[in-house]
C-alpha cells in the first residue's frame, strides 16, 4: 500500500518537475535544468 503511494506520488513529482523544467528551458524566468535533473531523480527511484 506505501509502496504504491511512494510510486504514485515520485510520478506525479516527475511529471510536475518535468513541465516546469521544459517550461524554464523555453523561459528565461526559471532555471530548467535544476527542474530536469529533479524530475530525473523522480522517475529513477521508483520501485517495481
Amino acid at each position: 500500500m506505501f509502496k504504491q503511494v511512494r510510486n504514485a506520488a515520485r510520478i506525479v513529482g516527475g511529471i510536475v518537475f518535468g513541465v516546469v523544467g521544459v517550461v524554464g528551458i523555453v523561459l528565461p524566468l526559471i532555471p530548467g535544468i535544476p527542474f530536469l535533473m529533479l524530475s530525473a531523480a523522480c522517475f529513477s527511484s521508483l520501485e517495481p
